[in-house]
């Protein structure tokens, strides 16, 4: 099939292989990303049935003693800023997506 392809549309064919490489590694970044955000979840949800004013937080490998409000409030900005960076992931992908649509219409 390839001998018959114009310089062109090998062009678009190798192009829509690199960016369905980028697609891949971009939902493996999103899948890590989203486990790690439920995984925040999860440790904020056990943390506030905690009836407690204290508790301690793993700091790299010591155990920190924090005020609880002090540990949630850090839980939601870490929430957060995996929240953006999801839907940053989610907007990379769409325009791959984009690209890659256009270049295969190219190609058929």
């Amino acid at each position: 099939m390839e001998e018959k392809m114009s310089p062109q549309q090998r062009y678009a064919l190798t192009q829509v292989n690199i960016y369905q490489q980028q697609m891949q590694v971009l939902i493996s970044q999103r899948q890590q990303i989203e486990l790690q955000l439920k995984e925040l979840e999860v440790a904020r949800e056990e943390l506030e049935k905690e009836q407690v004013d204290e508790v301690f937080k793993a700091i790299g490998p010591a155990l920190i003693k924090k005020k609880k409000a002090d540990v949630l409030r850090d839980l939601e900005e870490a929430k957060q800023k995996l929240e953006t960076r999801i839907a940053s992931i989610k907007s990379q992908e769409k325009k791959l997506n984009d690209k890659i649509k256009e270049l295969s219409a190219k190609l058929g």
